[in-house]
């Protein structure tokens, strides 16, 4: 849209008295475009019509489903061939020859034999058939003409009816309510966080206790609209732009294209790549040097995603942001229900942190504390030592319950611990926590988060001291993630809201107990993201249960050589044609010697000058050999990770719940 154009519109728009809010774009496009009351601007958005009633296909993990058609993929121009049946068919054309001429005689002395004449089409109907099933070539003409046949003409499109979007309220006989809303979808006021929300809670109810007792419902739709049913925030979409594009009937989230090589799957060539609550099931690893962009190619789109599940009701999410400014105010203002950051000081807005929040007793509690505290691999190197701590800290904080009908406060703790504990690891790991500004985030904060709170829609981000005090700032994150884990696994969990926890530089917090979490996380609804730069930073006890737990994986350009060879492994091997091609020469004088490279002869190199000068001329006679064998080889060995994913792009591969696994995709993020 011109300067012009966009000016017009304004000016029509201002006769008309247009309030500020989303309209249909004036340059034509299918699209809303948001006018401020007195002039139009950038931010557009899909027509919700539209996008509801588009094009989806779900048939494999990682692909975006919102604008594909299994009628268009049927009748459309098929993909690149593998290079391997190129290379096949070349060979056998190369062949031809040499066979039909090897056939001749043998194949007219056989039809003379047995009395028949000597036709010559018959041999070259044996080679070409021969050559033929050998190079594939019925499948490479197939190929090319489903490729290059002429397009038929097409009829005119007939459009398809749209289905009403709030059925269900009209059948229940509410048009009041359905009405309400077609009004907001007219004006662009109903979101598409509004419509999956409101839809869900409409479907939900006659689902589970039919059109009956939709009263309530549609009395809650008549007064608020699309404003029903609001998550606590009160927000009806994220509170910044979108990073990436996201399709909330499906809940993927776009992260980039699939590049057009010949080594991703050919179902992944050139799509969209996306992900969803349900491939974050398995849990994922996400392994780049810095730099590498995982924070912006991969946490912030995930965290967008489970941000805008949450707003619907579908997602919890918790962030562990162990540097304090990935994903602060300033670049995700409002997004957060609760924001846990020690480095702030107390204020009205502050949250605190529960030292025990999730725990069903003294026991639990203990148990998860002193993971945090202790070293990760303390239970390894001295599990008498590891032991004793244990059940020391078990004892302290039974006892301290028993007396006080509640668990004690971070100074009680410090101050039990120090005046009754024989173990001197648990005394001086403790201390580590006795720093104003942790005794403030535990005790002395009125308003206070307890892990269990994310059994509803919540957003949640805990950042971590870690400029201050860095072994303190693990303990908090060790005892944050433990929380999670235990809160995901409880038998009264909510099972009906996706948990989600996302990790920064998770190698330093990751003990043995986060690991048995990525095991439960896909049955309890719930995943887990690890971000790190290095496996190396994982413990190293633990470095082959974290890789092997985690369903769904990701590597970065630049990686070091020891975790390509992880990557390398776990995605193993396939067998592929390796062609060989070998070419000699050998030179023969008037009296009969030969001499060929490689074989200098009785003496040495310096005779077959001196035969080409008594003798005169000579002959070279050249040869060429062509082998073609079936090898074994990394479908992306280490060198390839390291030296052959650009810039820019990631290799990953997906798991489902039950099962499904995608090979790896190189995916450029800055599509």
């Amino acid at each position: 849209m011109t300067v012009d154009q966009d000016a017009a519109d304004g000016s029509s728009a201002r006769r008309q008295g247009m309030r500020e809010g989303w309209y249909p774009c004036p340059s034509g496009q299918p699209q809303l475009r948001y006018w401020t009351g007195s002039s139009w601007t950038e931010q557009v958005r899909p027509d919700l019509v539209s996008w509801v009633h588009g094009d989806r296909l779900l048939d494999v993990p990682g692909v975006f489903a919102f604008g594909r058609s299994g009628e268009a993929d049927a009748g459309g121009r098929p993909g690149p061939l593998p290079a391997h049946l190129w290379r096949r068919a070349r060979l056998a054309l190369i062949l031809l020859v040499p066979i039909y001429l090897g056939l001749l005689l043998p194949l007219g002395f056989a039809l003379s034999w047995i009395g028949l004449p000597a036709v010559p089409q018959l041999t070259v109907l044996v080679a070409v058939v021969a050559c033929g099933i050998y190079g594939r070539w019925h499948v490479i003409l197939r190929w090319l003409y489903l490729r290059y046949r002429p397009e038929p003409p097409q009829p005119a499109a007939v459009p398809k009816p749209r289905p009403d979007l709030w059925a269900d309220l009209r059948a229940a006989g509410f048009m009041d309510a359905a009405q309400r809303l077609d009004e907001e979808v007219a004006t662009g006021e109903l979101t598409d966080v509004d419509y999956v929300r409101v839809a869900r809670v409409v479907q939900q109810t006659v689902r589970r206790n039919g059109p009956q007792e939709l009263a309530p419902i549609a009395t809650a739709i008549q007064e608020k609209g699309g404003g029903a049913f609001l998550h606590p925030s009160g927000q009806r979409d994220l509170p910044m732009p979108r990073l990436v594009q996201h399709d909330l009937v499906t809940g993927q989230a776009r992260l980039g294209v699939a590049a057009e090589t010949d080594r991703n799957p050919a179902t992944h060539q050139r799509e969209w790549f996306a992900l969803d609550t349900e491939v974050l099931r398995t849990s994922m690893l996400v392994v780049g040097p810095p730099g590498a962009g995982k924070t912006r190619s991969f946490a912030r789109p995930i965290i967008e995603l489970l941000g805008l599940q949450t707003l619907v009701g579908l997602a919890s999410v918790v962030v562990i942001d162990p540097t304090g400014s990935a994903f602060d105010a300033r670049q995700l203002p409002d997004f957060f229900d609760v924001d846990i950051d020690p480095n702030v000081p107390a204020g009205p807005k502050s949250w605190g942190f529960d030292l025990f929040g999730g725990a069903n007793g003294p026991e639990e509690a203990a148990d998860r504390l002193a993971g945090a505290v202790l070293p990760p691999d303390s239970a390894v190197r001295d599990p008498a030592v590891d032991s004793a701590a244990r059940n020391t800290l078990y004892s302290i904080i039974a006892g301290f319950t028993e007396r006080n009908g509640r668990y004690p406060r971070l100074r009680e703790l410090i101050d039990d611990v120090l005046a009754h504990s024989p173990v001197p690891l648990l005394n001086e790991r403790l201390r580590l926590l006795d720093r104003p500004q942790l005794i403030d985030l535990f005790d002395g904060r009125t308003r206070k988060f307890s892990m269990r709170e994310i059994d509803r829609p919540l957003r949640v981000r805990i950042a971590l001291p870690e400029g201050s005090s860095p072994q303190a700032a693990r303990i908090l994150a060790r005892l944050a993630i433990a929380q999670f884990v235990q809160v995901v696994a409880a038998p009264e969990a909510n099972r009906e809201v996706f948990k989600g926890l996302v990790v920064d530089e998770a190698g330093r917090f990751v003990d043995e107990y986060v690991v048995q979490g990525l095991q439960r996380a896909r049955a309890a609804n719930a995943g887990i993201v690890l971000l790190t730069q290095s496996l190396a930073q994982f413990p190293e006890h633990l470095r082959s249960a974290v890789f092997t737990a985690t369903g769904c994986k990701a590597v970065f350009a630049g990686v070091e050589p020891a975790d390509a060879r992880y990557f390398a492994e776990y995605w193993g091997t396939a067998w592929s044609a390796e062609t060989t091609v070998t070419t000699g020469s050998a030179t023969t004088n008037t009296s009969g010697h030969t001499s060929s490279p490689g074989s200098p002869g009785r003496f040495g190199r310096g005779e077959k000058s001196v035969v080409q000068t008594l003798s005169g001329s000579t002959a070279t006679q050249y040869s060429r050999s062509v082998a073609t064998r079936a090898v074994e080889r990394y479908v992306w060995s280490p060198s390839d990770i390291i030296n052959e994913v650009p810039v820019g792009h990631a290799l990953i591969s997906l798991a489902t719940p039950d099962g499904i696994r995608t090979p790896p995709v190189l995916v450029n993020l800055r599509a």
